[in-house]
């Protein structure tokens, strides 16, 4: 399952317990890093939906 983290600051850009945050958001696979992030610092957490096939896959430019 990945994690969403969501920082209180909304413009944090930096690394926190391993996680990347970028404009207050991260994500992770591990659910004790998300506990540590959730309980530890005050984060919040959103399950990440994940991606369906269209959106995956970039779309291809028209050769016209």
């Amino acid at each position: 399952m990945k994690y969403k983290i969501l920082t209180p600051n909304e413009q944090y850009n930096g690394v926190t317990e391993g996680v990347a945050f970028a404009n207050g958001v991260g994500h992770t696979d591990s659910e004790s890093i998300k506990n540590v992030l959730v309980n530890d610092y005050g984060y919040s957490c959103e399950v990440a939906k994940p991606k369906t096939q269209t959106e995956a896959k970039p779309k291809k430019a028209s050769g016209k």
